[in-house]
């Protein structure tokens, strides 16, 4: 990545130390700004592609300003200094503002040049206990989205659940009559019965939601 860094802080002097600090490491500073909300401003006139961001209080209404940023200036990769060293607080910071790296309250320099240099080459610091929480939470929230998923899928009746496998299978309704040995006319209405209780608008989105959510699988595990 060819850097071009913009610093934003409250307090001056620190903007100007941290701009002099890092040029001195050959890290080339384009732009400086008080707060995200001039920077926003500014960013049609620069193109930053890292941005030392000071995680200002309250938090909430820095991450939403964030929010902002990210919206006009997507690619750019965000740094957040000076974050709180609590383990729900930078998650909330890669989660909801979508950080690429931080440095903590107590951070130093060379801790900020390790992370400068790390988002650089595309790579991420990240403590092995944070490591261990983010995964923890991206396995809760794979497990909501599969239970989620597995509740829709209980309100099917048996007869439909094979349906939804002959569909998934690319059978015609004639087929799936035949296959089954009940009327065409009865597919018809187990196929409307299934696209209204998965909020489905057709027959290929019936398809498409059994082979991307693991349909047939767990329905041949259960059958077998």
């Amino acid at each position: 990545m060819e850097l071009s860094i913009a610093i934003v802080h409250h307090h001056r002097l620190l903007r100007e130390a941290l701009t002099l600090g890092l040029s001195q490491n050959a890290f080339p500073i384009i732009h400086q700004a008080r707060d995200l909300e001039q920077l926003t401003t500014d960013i049609g006139v620069i193109n930053p592609t890292v941005l030392l961001a000071e995680a200002c209080r309250p938090l909430d209404k820095c991450l939403e300003c964030l929010r902002r940023f990210r919206c006009v200036a997507p690619e750019c990769k965000v740094i957040m200094l000076e974050v709180p060293n609590q383990d729900e607080t930078i998650l909330a910071c890669i989660e909801v503002g979508g950080i690429s790296g931080y440095v903590v309250e107590e951070g130093s320099f060379n801790d900020l040049l390790r992370t400068v240099r790390a988002i650089s080459t595309g790579e991420s610091i990240c403590s092995p206990r944070l490591a261990n929480l983010a995964f923890t939470r991206i396995s809760t929230l794979a497990n909501r989205f599969y239970d989620s998923r597995t509740s829709e899928i209980s309100c099917l009746t048996r007869r439909e659940q094979d349906i939804m496998e002959a569909i998934e299978r690319g059978l015609s309704n004639k087929e799936i009559a035949n296959e089954l040995k009940i009327e065409v006319s009865t597919v018809k209405n187990h196929v409307h019965n299934i696209l209204d209780k998965l909020h489905l608008q057709n027959r290929r989105s019936a398809a498409r939601y059994a082979k991307e959510h693991g349909f047939v699988a767990r329905h041949q595990t259960h059958a077998s």
